[in-house]
């Protein structure tokens, strides 16, 4: 563990920092997956997961679940509409712990970022948001041009002074031939083992969906748990209804008794006053 000092002003400890990240690039292969709850984010640092990534809105929850894990805020487009929303978005998320922040805005806003040394990273190859410019979901960087293209945009990206990017469904050669000229930290989505660090969203690994994409694998199947579980609901639901109806619930087992002396003494004395409800004359 590293001892640093965050954007916020506070002493911690990382996992990870951008110092190592960037001595490790070419070496280690490492992890990064999606927590949007505390949740996700604790399990993710006791399985021992390299980096975390989440919404900044769920920052708060997910640094406190993860104290010491490196952690990514993005500041999703629909949540920061205006450059100066990102700028407030982004003093919040460092505020709260973030370790660096993702945005698919311009390479102005990126610049903007980095201009107060704040770790910015960007996006490259598929923009699910933006996937109508290039005709759909898709790959991308399949032909020449397009992987030419996926070079001049890494060497923008450099100059505007992120540090890192990641690269949502390009080809494993593409990204490996750019990566040992990139300074970049890159991080593969769908892309292969050609880049730093291999990233998945937490729901497809467990397997907590029913259509998963191409390039995800589910080490897990929880989607088949939480359908027994609600099946179990539904049926001790059920169940209950019917012991009820039938007249068979409350059990004696559950059930209070007074021992049969007091029962007989409260009986005796309820006998002698008026009736609940009786109004007095």
């Amino acid at each position: 563990m590293r001892n640093i000092f965050t954007f916020g002003h506070r002493p911690a400890q990382r996992n990870w920092n951008v110092a190592d990240l960037r001595a490790n690039k070419g070496k280690l292969q490492l992890t990064e997956v999606t927590a949007m709850n505390g949740e996700q984010a604790a399990r993710a640092a006791a399985a021992g997961i390299d980096t975390i990534i989440t919404r900044s809105q769920m920052l708060k929850e997910v640094r406190e679940a993860a104290p010491k894990t490196f952690v990514t805020a993005a500041l999703m487009l629909i949540d920061h509409p205006t450059e100066n929303d990102v700028l407030t978005g982004a003093m919040r998320a460092l505020d709260e712990g973030a370790d660096a922040l993702y945005t698919t805005r311009s390479l102005d806003t990126i610049k903007m970022l980095a201009d107060l040394d704040f770790p910015v990273m960007g996006h490259v190859g598929l923009l699910p948001p933006y996937s109508t410019w290039i005709g759909g979901l898709r790959a991308y960087g399949t032909t020449a041009d397009e992987a030419m293209g996926l070079v001049d945009r890494f060497r923008a990206m450099e100059e505007a002074g992120a540090f890192a990017v990641e690269v949502e469904l390009v080809p494993q050669q593409v990204l490996e031939s750019i990566n040992k000229q990139t300074s970049l930290i890159t991080f593969s989505i769908g892309s292969g083992s050609g880049g730093d660090v291999t990233f998945l969203f937490s729901e497809d690994i467990c397997g907590e969906t029913n259509n998963p994409p191409r390039h995800a694998h589910a080490y897990g199947n929880v989607l088949r748990l939480q359908e027994r579980i609600e099946r179990e609901r539904v049926e001790a639901l059920s169940a209950f209804q019917s012991a009820v109806r039938n007249g068979s619930f409350p059990y004696k087992e559950v059930t209070i008794s007074m021992k049969p002396h007091e029962l007989e003494a409260f009986q005796a004395r309820l006998g002698e006053t008026a009736p609940l409800g009786a109004r007095k004359g």
